[in-house]
């Protein structure tokens, strides 16, 4: 999308002006180029959308004089991801195409056959991925991304959506979008697996958390590459990519 977008918390949209400094005086007129007198739509990250049109900038600040106030595109069904974080750069490539194509909620997990096992400092740099890919596609909202956490501990919460799938690689279960036909949207949990596979001990437990097994058909794909299918197809199910 070409249109100039940046994310300003929704606590500094409340008057007639927005000033910005830091990083963000930065991505407007460095990365933006843009200028006074052009037009720029701010999001709050949590749905709604601003018209703002620069009126002065200069060495540190730059003043934006905002205008009409609308809702911006959001998820009609919210999608929590609990996924393995795969190795080296691809939990940047999995968090930016996922927030793409819609989850509104990323949990990554250590498992028992992980090989990354990340430091929970990386949350900050995961967010600031998230934060971008939102601006980028057009969303109004900002994808929440926790920080890494054993899977035990996560089967353990309770405050996931009622609609559980889990992504189990060749062991009979149905198919994603079979699982999810004629299904009305609905806040929905995608758990995705390491590269290594689940343990049997890892999807009972899943099983008892009220996961229901499902698959991606016969391949076998990378961690990113089925959680940004999962996500694609669970949001195509719902109607939101056509």
């Amino acid at each position: 999308m070409g249109a100039r977008r940046l994310f300003v918390p929704a606590d500094r949209l409340s008057g007639p002006t927005v000033t910005l400094t830091g990083a963000d005086h930065h991505h407007l007129t460095i990365v933006l180029r843009a200028r006074p007198g052009e037009a720029v739509t701010l999001f709050d990250g949590a749905g709604a959308e601003v018209d703002a049109r620069i009126v002065r900038i200069d060495g540190a600040r730059a003043e934006l004089e905002l205008g009409a106030r609308r809702a911006g595109v959001v998820a009609a069904a919210p999608i929590t991801l609990l996924t393995a974080v795969p190795r080296g750069p691809r939990m940047d490539v999995l968090l930016q195409k996922t927030v793409e194509v819609g989850v509104a909620r990323v949990v990554p997990l250590i498992t028992a056959r992980s090989v990354a096992r990340p430091e929970a400092d990386r949350r900050e740099r995961w967010a600031s991925i998230a934060r971008e890919a939102a601006r980028q596609c057009g969303r109004a909202d900002l994808p929440l991304v926790e920080a890494p956490m054993a899977l035990a501990e996560a089967l353990r919460r309770d405050d996931w959506p009622a609609r559980r799938l889990a992504l189990f690689e060749r062991d009979g279960a149905p198919g994603l979008r079979a699982a999810l036909a004629d299904q009305p949207p609905a806040a929905t949990a995608l758990l995705v697996g390491p590269e290594g596979g689940w343990e049997d001990a890892e999807r009972e437990a899943a099983r008892a958390s009220g996961f229901l097994g499902v698959s991606l058909g016969p391949r076998i794909l990378r961690v990113e590459t089925a959680a940004i299918v999962a996500v694609a197809l669970t949001t195509a199910a719902y109607g939101e990519l056509g």
